[in-house]
């Protein structure tokens, strides 16, 4: 549990997923939240394991890596205060797609899926706030991975700028629909 305080309250609030919500509700989520410090070298997740939290980098820097195909890690994104990673666990209930292994002490502030829930039991309107702001943060990110996809494409020899090659990820869900 974090100590409240208006300097958190306004740093939730200057950060994508609790854009938007009232005093009230930015009170309930700073209650939920679990203030985690850990030093650099730490990882703090593991790509493949079972996830059940978000965490908001309060300080420090993180980086977030994903296994290559040569059996090295590919760095993806350094993270920085008010920036997070892990959102997906909250929605997915999937392993997780990316390591994340701290780069400089850092203190995180953890959302679990429970907390999640609680607040989806105590504050309706202020769940749906998050998820719909988790949904915008999703699809921001999402057309900035097909714009990379685009750019590789287009750097790519003709022959092999074909994306339709792309195999999917080992985690992805199998489609339960008839296919075309």
């Amino acid at each position: 549990m974090v100590a409240p305080g208006p300097h958190l309250k306004e740093f939730l609030a200057s950060i994508p997923i609790f854009g938007g919500l009232d005093d009230r509700t930015l009170d309930r989520v700073v209650a939920m939240l679990d203030e985690q410090k850990y030093s650099s070298g730490a990882v703090v997740c593991r790509e493949g394991e079972m996830g059940r939290a978000m965490y908001v980098v309060a300080d420090g820097e993180v980086v977030v890596t994903r296994a290559g195909g040569d059996g090295g890690r590919v760095k993806m994104v350094r993270l920085g205060p008010g920036e997070f990673f892990g959102e997906l666990a909250l929605i997915d209930p999937q392993p997780r797609s990316a390591s994340v292994e701290v780069e400089r002490d850092a203190t995180l502030l953890a959302l679990t899926c429970r907390d999640l829930y609680q607040l989806y039991r105590e504050d309706l309107n202020g769940y749906v706030m998050v998820i719909q702001n988790l949904c915008r943060e999703l699809a921001r990110r999402l057309r900035r991975a097909d714009e990379r996809i685009c750019e590789m494409a287009s750097l790519a020899d003709e022959d092999d700028a074909d994306i339709t090659q792309i195999r999917p990820s080992p985690f992805a869900r199998k489609s339960r629909g008839a296919r075309p």
